[in-house]
C-alpha cells in the first residue's frame, strides 16, 4: 500500500494496512466476531464452511507476521493489502447479520437486532461525510484542473494518442478519464518510487529509463540532463506535467523543453522528440 514498506513497520504493517483501507480496523473484528459466534451456536454446516476457510485465512493472511515472511519471497508491499477482498470475510459478516434478524422470534427483537446491526457497522468505520460533503464539479468526477490538461496536451499535440509524464494523483485519475493518453509510468513503479531511493545500477538500467525520470521529479535525486533526455526519448515522452512549484521546473527549462500550456498550478512541457512516435492500437478484430 502506497506509503507503507513492510521492511519499516514490521509486524504492525498488517494493521496500517487495515487502517488506511478500512477508516478503522473495527471491520476486521467484526469478522472475528462472526467467526465466534459460528464457532459456538452455528450449525454443523455452517462450521464446515466458515470455520476452516477462516482459520486458514487468521494463520496466513491475517498473521501479522506474515507479510514479513511473503516480503523474503514476493514483493508485498502494494499488493497485500488486496487480501481484504478475500471471499470469507465479505460473505459471513453479511450472513451473520441476516442470521440474526431471521432467528429474532418476534417483529420487535427484528427491529432491535436490525437497529443495533446498523448502528454496529456505522460506528465502526469512518463516516462517509466526515471531510464534509462535496459536490462533483463535472460530470466525470475528476478534478476540472486534470480535464483542462488532457485538453490542453492534445490540443497541442498533432497525434491521436499524446504520451505524458505526470504526477501520481493526475496519472492515476488519467487512466479513468482520458484514454487517449499514453502513460510513460504505471501504477506499481510510482509505488516503488514512493517508498524507495534509487540506486545507481537501477538508473544505469537501460531495460527500465523511466527510473531516471521518477527518480529526478518524484525523488529530486540528481540525473544528468544527456541521461534524463534519452530516458525521455527511449520511454517516448513527450509531455510532462508537473506542479508550478516542482524544484525541478529550472532544470526541465535548462534541459531544452519547452512550456506550452499552465493551469492554475500546474505547468505542462513539451519535449520534441528525434523520431515521432506514431502509437496504434492492436487489431483485436483478427482472431488467431
Amino acid at each position: 500500500m502506497q506509503g507503507l514498506n513492510v521492511i519499516e513497520k514490521g509486524i504492525t504493517y498488517l494493521w496500517e494496512c487495515l487502517s488506511l483501507y478500512t477508516g478503522a480496523c473495527a471491520y476486521m473484528l467484526l469478522y472475528v466476531a462472526a467467526l465466534i459466534y459460528i464457532c459456538i451456536y452455528g450449525s454443523r454446516r455452517e462450521k464446515e464452511i466458515f470455520v476452516p476457510c477462516s482459520v486458514f485465512l487468521l494463520v496466513t493472511v491475517y498473521n501479522p507476521a506474515a507479510p514479513l515472511i511473503l516480503d523474503h519471497i514476493f514483493d508485498v508491499n502494494s499488493e497485500y493489502y488486496r487480501f481484504f477482498w478475500v471471499t470469507p470475510v465479505l460473505i459471513l459478516i453479511p450472513y451473520l447479520a441476516a442470521l440474526l434478524i431471521t432467528r429474532s422470534q418476534t417483529g420487535r427483537q427484528r427491529i432491535i437486532v436490525t437497529g443495533l446491526l446498523v448502528l454496529t457497522v456505522m460506528f465502526s468505520g469512518r463516516f462517509v461525510y466526515t471531510d464534509g460533503f462535496r459536490l462533483a464539479h463535472n460530470i466525470y468526477k475528476m478534478p476540472d484542473e486534470m480535464i483542462e490538461v488532457s485538453e490542453l496536451i492534445h490540443k497541442d499535440s498533432g497525434n491521436e494518442y499524446a504520451k505524458a509524464f505526470l504526477e501520481y494523483e493526475y496519472n492515476m485519475q488519467m487512466r479513468q478519464y482520458d484514454p487517449k493518453m499514453l502513460l510513460t509510468i504505471d501504477r506499481e513503479d510510482y509505488l516503488n518510487a514512493v517508498s524507495m531511493p534509487y540506486t545507481e545500477e537501477m538508473l544505469n538500467d537501460e531495460a527500465h529509463p523511466e527510473y531516471r525520470l521518477l527518480a529526478l521529479l518524484v525523488r529530486n535525486q540528481p540525473v544528468e540532463k544527456d541521461e534524463f533526455i534519452q530516458a525521455l526519448e527511449n520511454t517516448k515522452t513527450e509531455y510532462v506535467v508537473v506542479k508550478s512549484s516542482h524544484p525541478k521546473i529550472n532544470y526541465l527549462k535548462s534541459a531544452g523543453l519547452k512550456t506550452v500550456g499552465k493551469t492554475d498550478s500546474n505547468t505542462i512541457f513539451k519535449y520534441e522528440l528525434s523520431e515521432p512516435y506514431e502509437f496504434e492500437l492492436v487489431d483485436y478484430s483478427v482472431v488467431y
